[in-house]
């Protein structure tokens, strides 16, 4: 069975997560690294407010009076990314990780640019390696997952849900895209499982019913699938209706 919509949620989720702008600094330095220095801070304020050339001019103002600060190659990756300049984003990025080894987010960032890039397999590394740093780097495992999906490794993408889910139990998109793991394996009752606790923790997650639904249908109980699908419909999935009109 081939889901064309299964995990359309963990897809999403790598394709929109942001990078945190207005704390990229803060998240990166209290690890053990220095403190922000007065033009970092002020580039992150002028990153909140979306005016990235003027913080882009106080990073590189910053680096001829601190050509080693990682951090700063780590902002103007952050700023390239933002205005859609990848070469220059990855270019400074990985001037960021030849100075901090340690520093997940710039991996992750590489992945993220390279992933929309359909370059998967260089996705794929620099998110293991910032996986490999942080175990609980909830987005870099999302895009690890979503990779191994598409690719059909469905055992180890349900392994990165899990763990996410060790992490965040009240993660929706992980119990959604768990659940999608099982409904490719035909294990209806535990993809049912998953998907009912993404709908519990997302009412609006049209999806997680449509597929709550199908399960049951697998399952031959009819009338739990009109349940469902009725619910997806009603959040405003209309191939439910499909559903619907087949098996009433």
């Amino acid at each position: 069975m081939t889901l064309t919509f299964a995990v359309i949620l963990s897809i999403l989720l790598i394709t929109t997560i942001l990078i945190a702008m207005g704390i990229f600094f803060y998240t990166t330095a209290i690890k053990g690294r220095s403190k922000p220095s007065i033009r970092q801070v002020r580039a992150q304020q002028y990153i909140t407010q979306g005016n990235f050339i003027t913080a882009k001019d106080e990073i590189e103002q910053d680096i001829k009076d601190n050509p080693g600060d990682g951090l700063n190659y780590y902002a103007l990756g952050v700023i390239h990314y933002s205005l859609k300049q990848f070469n220059r984003a990855l270019k400074n990025l990985k001037q960021a990780v030849f100075i901090d080894r340690n520093n997940e987010d710039a991996w992750f960032l590489m992945g993220r640019i390279c992933y929309e890039r359909y370059d998967f397999d260089k996705a794929e590394k620099y998110f293991v390696k910032a996986i490999e740093i942080n175990s609980a780097m909830i987005k870099a495992r999302f895009g690890m997952a979503s990779i191994l999906f598409e690719r059909g490794n469905i055992d180890e993408a349900a392994d990165h849900y899990a763990k996410i889910i060790e992490t965040d139990p009240v993660n929706a998109n992980a119990h959604y895209n768990l659940g999608s793991c099982y409904l490719e394996k035909e294990m209806f009752k535990e993809a049912i499982k998953e998907h009912e606790i993404a709908a519990r923790l997302d009412s609006d997650n049209a999806y997680a019913y449509y597929w709550i639904g199908y399960s049951y249908m697998q399952l031959n109980d009819k009338g739990r699938a009109v349940e469902a699908f009725a619910k997806s419909l009603d959040r405003g999935y209309e191939g439910a209706a499909e559903a619907l009109k087949n098996l009433i």
